[in-house]
């Protein structure tokens, strides 16, 4: 006599936990190639956004303001920006990249001065017509970049006076550090320590480029906007 004896719940609880933990083995590694994935086409997006941002300087002498509405459009208020720190003006600039790979818009801040519409010819006999940015008052830019070394618990400069940044916050973990805050407290002061576990004592997942005033001065003197 034959018996078709059933698997037990003891059985069949075995079999969904070990079809669990291969499915979990598979996966992390599938979550780090994504993740990867996404930080290397932010880097692209930030680069290609900065370029566009150079192309808009020597087309107008100046940096586009801030986007303060959302609408991809930059805000000026008269001949300067409503707001030093907003979101890239993706429209004003013509650059397809409004948001990055976790579908936030990318922040951006810049030195008044390089972005606003006054001509800067009256600030000195060199400056040149119609380039608005005031080489006298700003030569360099209002914003410092930083970085941390973890060994020693204490900032690094890394870019001084620059004239503005771009960043990506990255994919939103419920865990941020005093750097991740630093970036988004509308101040001028940024850190671009590299992209790391949130699981780290410094979480931090930003990723941070920026434009100096030697840049934009180079870039305007090769055009010969600048002599």
């Amino acid at each position: 006599m034959n018996i078709n004896r059933g698997f037990t719940l003891i059985e069949v609880s075995l079999v969904l936990l070990i079809v669990a933990f291969t499915l979990g083995s598979l996966l992390l590694p599938l979550g780090s190639k994504l993740e990867e994935k996404s930080i290397n086409e932010t880097k692209v997006q930030l680069a290609e956004i900065k370029q566009a941002m150079i192309n808009f300087t020597l087309s107008n002498s100046r940096l586009p303001c801030p986007d303060t509405n959302a609408d991809g459009i930059e805000d000026l208020s008269a001949s300067t920006c409503s707001s030093s720190i907003g979101t890239v003006a993706h429209v004003t600039i013509n650059s397809p990249h409004k948001i990055d790979p976790w579908g936030q818009a990318f922040i951006y801040r810049v030195t008044s001065s390089f972005a606003d519409t006054v001509d800067g010819t009256a600030c000195s006999s060199n400056a040149k017509q119609n380039v608005s940015i005031d080489f006298c008052s700003a030569a360099d830019g209002d914003i410092n970049v930083l970085d941390y070394d973890l060994n020693s618990a204490s900032t690094i400069p890394a870019a001084n006076g620059v004239v503005a940044v771009l960043l990506s916050t990255g994919r939103a973990t419920g865990v941020s550090s005093f750097a991740q805050d630093e970036n988004t407290d509308n101040d001028a002061v940024f850190f671009k320590t590299g992209y790391g576990s949130v699981k780290s004592s410094l979480p931090f997942n930003d990723i941070v480029v920026w434009i100096s005033a030697t840049e934009i001065v180079g870039e305007l003197i090769k055009a010969q906007v600048l002599p």
